[in-house]
């Protein structure tokens, strides 16, 4: 049994603060998978132009590096320093795992996973030691059964579940994806991209659980 706990944190109050005063309508989403040498964010705005003016008036990041630019946002590797406003170490410092985390309207809304429903608590006070306000939304048990879904957005969720049942991973392929964006309403590249994180986030899932579950049995 596991505890996924949904939370949100005043953009105001994180590394990206500067960022979100200049460039209000901004969105960033943290990417699970990604060979880079900094934090990975996917940040979408007007342009690439506004997406650097914002991340240049933020003084509290050392430098970035544009890993990609795709049609559902630039993905940029960003280099932080160790200010006492980044949310992710108070969170991995005291147990937790980050299954998601995206920016919009201001605000940021982190989804986590706890072995130890204790470690919610210690989280929750070590972001308060370092001034940064937390709302919790939702927190919940979660059974082995139901991990596989854990860290899906609704959007992934159903990408994944109508590729399955149309055939898009049988070998030969049933369906083709634009095909299958066509039940969606959205375009190919677009359904390509969301099956690829969804895929991305269940086996991050998986594999944290699979090794946290093999280190109880050691």
């Amino acid at each position: 049994m596991v505890t996924i706990v949904e939370l949100r944190i005043p953009a105001s109050q994180t590394l990206f603060a500067e960022a979100v005063e200049r460039e209000p309508s901004i969105e960033m989403e943290l990417e699970q998978v990604v060979q880079a040498t900094g934090l990975p964010i996917r940040i979408r705005a007007g342009s690439v132009q506004d997406v650097e003016a914002a991340l240049d008036a933020t003084a509290r990041i050392e430098g970035y590096d544009l890993i990609s630019d795709e049609r559902d946002g630039w993905l940029y590797s960003i280099r932080c320093g160790t200010d006492r406003f980044r949310v992710l170490p108070c969170v991995v410092e005291t147990g937790g795992t980050v299954l998601t985390a995206a920016l919009a309207e201001g605000t940021w809304t982190i989804r986590l996973r706890y072995t130890d429903h204790a470690d919610v608590e210690r989280t929750v006070d070590r972001l308060h030691e370092n001034g940064i306000d937390t709302d919790i939304t939702s927190i919940r048990s979660v059974s082995d059964d139901d991990i596989p879904t854990v860290g899906l957005t609704a959007e992934q969720y159903e990408a994944l579940k109508l590729a399955v049942e149309y055939g898009y991973f049988e070998i030969p392929r049933r369906t083709s994806l634009e095909e299958l964006s066509e039940h969606l309403d959205i375009s190919h590249q677009s359904l390509s991209e969301r099956l690829r994180r969804a895929q991305k986030g269940i086996l991050n899932t998986n594999l944290t659980h699979a090794d946290a579950s093999r280190e109880r049995a050691l």
